[in-house]
């Protein structure tokens, strides 16, 4: 666990000084940036893990599959946040797991900026910020939860939220878009919020953070409910005390 920790920490460092100095992006597709920046972080990150881990596999979001031993791989996204380190914004990390035989085993998520440091490991089964154990808050009813939602400026989207989970913005305490769901999924696990909806992440942004909220206490769901599919796109996780499919239909009622 030290090394790849100290890995992260490394890259980590360089992502900070490039989130300080000038930046340009391009578009990957519409509504997805992607920088220089991300492109040198995922280099550092896939080199250093090669060296130690010279048997592994390898998926990272920019460069896809990297494939040495198919049982255990390296899942990487070298900024998870991207539009937020674009617009200036200290909300961005780097997010690395391990897939071991099919099943996420090891899991870390590090914001440079705030310099914080969570992990977990299905062995331990406990979750850490800076190590730290956290766990998920106790909040039960909507009216006293801090809801976070993956999206942008983009209309549709932002439609079918509307549509979707009309119930939640008229009744939670209050609700905030947030650009990166591996610190939004933290940030539930570390009991700041209290459930995360996301229906566009993908696997390189959640996997990691999804076993650290699980070990916290919390539970995680397939966009549309079903069981948690970490190659699926899109999640649900909540504190698992707020059960929001209750409150979808009692408000929507």
């Amino acid at each position: 666990m030290e090394n790849i920790k100290n890995i992260i920490l490394n890259a980590g460092e360089v992502l900070k000084k490039q989130y300080n100095g000038l930046k340009t992006c391009e578009t990957k597709e519409k509504f997805d940036l992607v920088t220089q920046s991300d492109y040198l972080i995922e280099k550092i990150l896939i080199n250093e893990i090669k060296l130690i881990y010279p048997d592994y596999s390898i998926y990272s979001e920019e460069v896809g599959s990297i494939s040495n031993k198919p049982d255990k791989c390296w899942i990487i996204d070298p900024i998870d946040g991207t539009a937020n380190f674009v617009f200036g914004v200290p909300y961005f990390c780097i997010s690395v797991c391990l897939e071991n035989q099919g099943e996420i085993t090891e899991a870390y998520v590090y914001n440079p900026v705030s310099e914080e440091f969570f992990y977990s490991t299905k062995d331990e089964g406990k979750s850490f910020l800076d190590g730290k154990e956290i766990n998920v808050s106790q909040n039960n009813e909507i009216g006293d939860c801090l809801a976070v939602f993956g999206f942008s400026a983009n209309y549709n989207n932002i439609q079918r939220y509307y549509k979707d989970w009309s119930c939640i913005f008229e009744n939670a305490k209050k609700g905030m878009p947030l650009l990166s769901p591996a610190l939004n999924i933290c940030n539930v696990a570390r009991g700041r919020t209290d459930f995360f909806i996301d229906l566009s992440s993908n696997m390189e942004g959640h996997s990691a953070a999804a076993l650290i909220l699980k070990n916290a206490g919390g539970k995680v769901y397939n966009y549309d409910f079903t069981e948690w599919d970490y190659k699926s796109k899109g999640i649900i996780v909540t504190n698992g005390k707020v059960c929001l499919e209750q409150y979808k239909d009692k408000y929507s009622s």
